[in-house]
């Protein structure tokens, strides 16, 4: 067994409506599934599945627990419109190892960053 990558990203959210609304109108991500408690987002070469929190243990818990790092081209124009659609994005960084990135969360409070690489660290 080798390990290729990461096959996609499962996530509980409060408000499915809502969370379909923010990945694929506000994020641009491509809707793949969608289905009554369900839907599922392509980005890049990585999967997002949204699921609504039925669940009736560990309900709540969720929120701010999940952190997806995803790779951008144009990493200034990204900031710019996610900002101009109304999201709370963090400040573009430059860090150490070479990437530019800012941050910004999802209406369920999970934790994105969008990234570029922009050379060898410094």
């Amino acid at each position: 067994m080798s390990v290729k990558g990461l096959f996609y990203v499962f996530i509980y959210v409060s408000d499915l409506e809502r969370s379909r609304k923010f990945y694929g109108e506000t994020l641009g991500w491509k809707l793949g599934t969608n289905e009554k408690e369900v839907s599922g987002f392509a980005f890049g070469d990585a999967y997002l599945i949204i699921h609504a929190d039925t669940r009736t243990e560990g309900k709540g818990k969720y929120g701010g627990g999940m952190w997806g790092a995803v790779k951008v081209e144009g990493i200034d124009a990204e900031h710019a419109a996610l900002a101009s659609k109304g999201v709370m994005v963090g400040k573009l960084m430059d860090q150490p190892w070479g990437e530019r990135q800012f941050y910004f969360d999802d209406p369920d409070g999970y934790h994105w960053s969008y990234g570029e690489h922009k050379g060898a660290p410094k």
